[in-house]
């Protein structure tokens, strides 16, 4: 089984949840630059949206979502400090890794960690800090664990309140937070998954920046995008600037607005996208498209302009075929 990661990610937690069960894995590390692993996997062809933990057991089965996987760990260990046996466990269990996924990793920490997050997002990131780690550490106080024993609960908020180092977030506001992450650093699964993948984000993060892919490159995957009906691809593709001025006088200004509107028409399912020609002069790209919904059949001109590897400007126009 593979487990595809980035170092101090979400998907540590998996990683001790492995440790602790003492159960074997092929750990393949997904560069945060070229999406690929070692074994030649883009991990964007497993998950939709190229996200890690990433999950494939040797008998095929792909899985996505840290709580899926985490639950799929505890199952197959048939490890009793995994998960609870019982029926009121299990829905604690359940309870805690949902407040942990929804209330903790995506409404406070996401946000603050995101460079590309307007500061709207980060004050109201930071306004969800002061209501959801007060309640956690309430629940915590004069316990030892999230449950009554070690739980995958306590792998996925250890991994994430460890982001505190990184975000503008005071635990030492919160004495009963300090202590948990005192106590979790002491067990022997966790000190050797921060102790190792600390190591491997130093030296990640260490390499030299790659160069930004040709303008060929970008307009291939930009061309893929539309013919396979897969938008996945344009968060990379983008530009935060991007501007986008149609024939139809429509003009969509920022990175959101134009894979909004790219992404509703690649993934119109009664759009055939055919691509007719494509002329690449340095940083400038003219696409010749010829589009058919139904019996209507339109012939498409886009010119874009890349810069650093991204889309920066895009002019389309469009013609009865």
């Amino acid at each position: 089984m593979q487990l595809y990661f980035s170092p101090l990610a979400c998907s540590m937690a998996t990683r001790i949840a492995l440790y602790e069960a003492g159960l074997e894995a092929d750990y393949q590390h997904v560069d945060h630059v070229s999406r690929r692993a070692p074994d030649g996997t883009d991990i964007r062809t497993l998950h939709p949206l190229g996200y890690v933990p990433t999950l494939r057991t040797d008998d095929g089965l792909v899985l996505t979502e840290n709580a899926a996987i985490l639950q799929y760990v505890a199952t197959w260990s048939r490890s009793a400090a995994l998960a609870p046996a019982d029926e009121r466990g299990r829905a604690a269990l359940q309870q805690w890794l949902s407040f942990i996924g929804t209330e903790l990793h995506k409404a406070v920490f996401i946000p603050l960690l995101d460079r590309t997050a307007p500061d709207g997002a980060k004050a109201y990131a930071l306004a969800n800090a002061e209501t959801r780690l007060p309640a956690l550490a309430r629940h915590l106080a004069g316990r030892t664990y999230v449950l009554d024993t070690f739980s995958i609960a306590d792998a996925y908020l250890f991994t994430v309140l460890n982001w505190a180092q990184a975000a503008p977030i005071r635990l030492d506001r919160y004495p009963e937070l300090v202590a948990y992450m005192s106590r979790l650093r002491a067990r022997a699964a966790v000190a050797r998954a921060v102790a190792l993948e600390t190591e491997l984000f130093i030296a990640e993060r260490g390499r030299p920046t790659p160069p930004p892919p040709p303008t060929r490159a970008v307009i291939d995957r930009f061309n893929d995008v539309f013919q396979n009906h897969e938008p996945s691809a344009l968060a990379e593709l983008v530009a935060d600037d991007c501007t986008i001025e149609n024939t139809d006088g429509g003009h969509h200004a920022g990175k959101a607005a134009c894979i909004a509107l790219w992404s509703a028409i690649a993934t119109d399912p009664e759009i055939a996208f055919e691509l007719e020609d494509v002329v690449v002069t340095g940083e400038r790209a003219t696409i010749l498209w010829r589009l058919q919904r139904g019996a209507e059949a339109t012939r498409g001109v886009n010119l874009m302009t890349i810069a650093g590897g991204r889309i920066a400007s895009a002019r389309g126009y469009i013609k009865p075929a």
